[in-house]
């Protein structure tokens, strides 16, 4: 893989991630600063698989930015489906307390 390759499928990675977040700010699903940069974050680490997968299976140019850009998408949906089984460690990380006595 070219350096050229990798930084365009770092981009479209980048723009999966962008396209995702806009896509949950738009249905009000990141709530605060905190959790926004927790899914961003979490995007853009979507994207080192990628780059590993593109690179072992020697696909092309543009196949490799196809999966960027899945993988920065896809990247928000793992937080997503973290949030909706284990609810206490996202609040954990986005600074919530579950405890009812603080309430």
């Amino acid at each position: 893989m070219k350096n050229e390759d990798m930084l365009g499928l770092m981009v479209s990675g980048l723009l999966g991630a962008l396209t995702n977040i806009f896509h949950g700010l738009f249905q009000n699903r990141i709530k605060s600063g905190r959790d926004l940069i927790i899914r961003f974050t979490v995007a853009l680490l979507a994207i080192c698989p990628a780059y590993l997968l593109c690179k072992y299976m020697d696909f092309p140019r543009d196949l490799s930015f196809i999966v960027g850009y899945i993988s920065g998408a896809l990247g928000d949906r793992v937080i997503s489906e973290i949030y909706r089984r284990e609810r206490s460690i996202f609040d954990y990380f986005i600074g919530k307390s579950n405890n009812k006595s603080e309430q």
